[in-house]
């Protein structure tokens, strides 16, 4: 049975897409609702160019790409609502939508909403059903899997953590490391990759204070947080 989405209700728009990125199950401590999205077919327009003046500056360039990754969300759940509400031609919630920054990172944002967009526009039928879900997560696990980062920059991360265990008693810097390495390096170079430099420094700052707790404890306490506000859904 199709769900129909009210023009006032966010509830059931984009759920199934925030856990994708939960589902992935990035450090094993996220869990996976079963349903399924759909997105209607929507040529992506760019958005509106920024204005000419100086040369941007670094922060004013990440900006710009944040922004136009969001776009490129936001239309996605534009075509998702109007693909799901008989008679709509508008997202009333568009314009909300595109203010909004999140701690995803530009190239996974942008990747995963183009990736499932596409998905939508050759998907027929009913969307809401877990073969859909399954095309939508697929996208979500190549977002992360093309924004991993490399071992070089996952090794300040690995610092503060094993600082933390080492303040805390829980381990010393070599098992810390030997654990990171053997265990749980792959995972966060995947997930802290789908992160922006905003989510970064909160996950660092995070981690340099977290209780003492295990060690996968505190990533997992640090990072789940900011993982579960990867994709912007209204509420």
């Amino acid at each position: 049975m199709k769900v129909r989405i009210p023009g006032s209700s966010s509830v059931a728009l984009g759920l199934p897409a925030a856990s994708l990125f939960v589902s992935l199950s990035v450090m094993g401590c996220a869990t996976v609702r079963s349903e399924s999205i759909t997105v209607v077919p929507v040529k992506v327009a760019a958005p509106a160019p920024a204005e000419h003046g100086a040369a941007a500056s670094p922060p004013q360039e990440e900006e710009e790409a944040q922004r136009s990754a969001q776009h490129v969300w936001c239309k996605y759940l534009e075509a998702l609502f109007l693909r799901s509400t008989d008679g709509s031609t508008t997202w009333p919630r568009l314009a909300q939508c595109e203010v909004v920054r999140t701690p995803a990172a530009p190239a996974m944002l942008q990747r995963t909403a183009e990736c499932s967009m596409i998905a939508l526009q050759k998907f027929e039928g009913d969307p809401f059903t877990a073969e859909y879900a399954a095309e939508v997560t697929r996208c979500g696990r190549e977002s992360l899997d093309a924004t991993t980062m490399s071992a070089s920059d996952l090794a300040p991360f690995v610092k503060v953590i094993c600082a933390r265990a080492v303040a805390c008693g829980t381990a010393s810097e070599i098992e810390c490391q030997q654990a990171i390495d053997e265990t749980l390096g792959p995972n966060l170079r995947r997930a802290i990759g789908a992160i922006n430099k905003r989510g970064r420094a909160e996950l660092r700052a995070c981690l340099d204070s977290a209780a003492c707790d295990a060690t996968s404890e505190q990533i997992t306490g640090c990072l789940t947080p900011i993982m579960d506000r990867l994709l912007w859904l209204p509420e």
